[in-house]
């Protein structure tokens, strides 16, 4: 059938063409048409900052829906400037797995596995603010698109005098994983200072039967960091050392130690609180005006760290970070210790990051009470997640009054 169809479309490609160069030579006078504009993909969103003035920033990002994965990005890219190109920071990125085992042993439930769906979205969900989005017109609303004011973004007195203040704004899609008894809410958030926000939000009614009983919620992600596009991506973990070494006269002392991600091969890390563990990925041949790599830092925001011994599944939440080389087929987190078993590097290369970001539910009386053999109620929503956050990628203070009379001339 290929070979039929191809030879066909291509002389019809051919014939069209001759018969519009024979119009135009035919009519000298006639203008010749502007091509059309490509559509927009109907999973594209671009977001212009500010939304109520002239555009200083901006992110593009693509979406898409995914049975059991809820609401993915497929790719993002940020705008610096009006003038400046979009830089590419995220290829793939959603919530691998949620893995919910409770205090009693069982159950242990890996709610990302059951393929549970999408909730329908509603304007209430969406907000005075928000739109609702579909991924196929024919399918009922399952995404929520919103511009949050995200509060203060900086406060201080600027070098002519004055105390000044500026407030920030936040592109965020999200939607809600019907997971039974459940409710997950995946959010991600895309700041006008290049900042990305993860988030995952449990709510719904507590579990039949163990009503009381406390569990966890382990949201399991990855991450494919493209920055400024896939390749040439390097790995670093990034520590606070304090006291800087145990010599008299460095005891008051502290440092920053950055070192390359398992000595630059795939594997995992852990998250030490009074280290501030965090990850780096570096592209080193993109640069910004003053010569400093572009960078962008996992920092994790966490209640603490979860570590589950059921059996040989849970081995992927013995550690807080892993990275891989990017494998379009490698989505599953149960499986990241088969990933990292060959040690490939992961420096100056494609790569993705991996990151457990738990919560733990005690249950409490505000999540319902008992009527007879059922639970009346519903939980309130409770988050965890970390932040993309953009190191030298501008070469000064982003969305700051540097040329308040030519605003447009800032630049990144």
């Amino acid at each position: 059938m290929t070979s039929i169809r191809v030879p066909t479309i291509l002389l019809i490609g051919v014939a069209a063409a001759l018969v519009a160069v024979a119009g135009h030579a035919g009519n000298q006078n006639q203008p010749l048409k502007k091509p059309l504009a490509p559509k927009k993909p109907i999973n594209e969103i671009v977001q212009e900052f500010p939304t109520n003035g002239a555009m200083e920033t901006a992110w593009k990002i693509h979406w898409a829906t995914a049975t059991g994965y809820g609401v993915c990005i497929q790719d993002a890219w940020y705008r610096r400037g009006p003038n400046d190109r979009w830089i590419q920071v995220l290829g793939d990125a959603r919530i691998s797995e949620i893995f919910v085992p409770y205090h009693r042993g069982s159950p242990r439930f890996w709610d990302v596995s059951y393929n549970f769906p999408l909730c329908e979205m509603t304007p209430t969900d969406a907000g005075p603010f928000g739109k609702l989005l579909r991924d196929r017109p024919d399918a009922a609303p399952t995404v929520v698109q919103e511009i949050r004011d995200r509060g203060l973004m900086w406060r201080g007195t600027l070098p002519g005098g004055g105390e000044k203040v500026r407030r920030g704004q936040t592109l965020l899609v999200w939607g809600c994983l019907r997971a039974a008894n459940y409710r997950y809410i995946i959010e991600y958030g895309f700041q006008d200072d290049g900042v990305v926000t993860f988030r995952l939000g449990s709510t719904g009614r507590n579990y039949g039967g163990s009503e009381y009983e406390p569990h966890m919620h382990n949201g399991l992600w990855r991450i494919d960091v493209n920055l400024d596009g896939p390749e040439n991506n390097s790995v670093y973990v990034v520590e606070h050392i304090e006291p800087a070494s145990d010599l008299a006269d460095e005891m008051s002392k502290a440092k920053t130690v950055q070192k390359p991600f398992n000595g630059g091969q795939e594997g995992w890390a852990d998250w030490t609180a009074g280290r501030f563990t965090h990850l780096r990925v570096v592209n080193d041949r993109h640069r910004n005006k003053r010569g400093d790599p572009m960078a962008y830092d996992l920092m994790p925001i966490r209640m603490g760290n979860a570590r589950h011994h059921g059996g040989k599944r849970e081995e992927c939440t013995h550690h807080d970070f892993w990275v891989t080389r990017a494998r379009p087929d490698q989505i599953d987190y149960i499986d990241l210790p088969k990933y990292v078993a060959d040690r490939e590097p992961v420096m100056k290369s494609d790569v993705v990051l991996w990151h457990s970001a738990p919560m733990h539910h005690e249950p409490r009386l505000e999540d319902g009470k008992m009527q007879g053999d059922a639970l009346r109620g519903i939980t309130h929503v409770v988050w965890a997640g970390f932040v993309l956050k953009p190191r030298n990628l501008f070469d000064r203070t982003p969305l700051y009054p540097y040329n308040p009379v030519n605003p447009e001339k800032q630049g990144p």
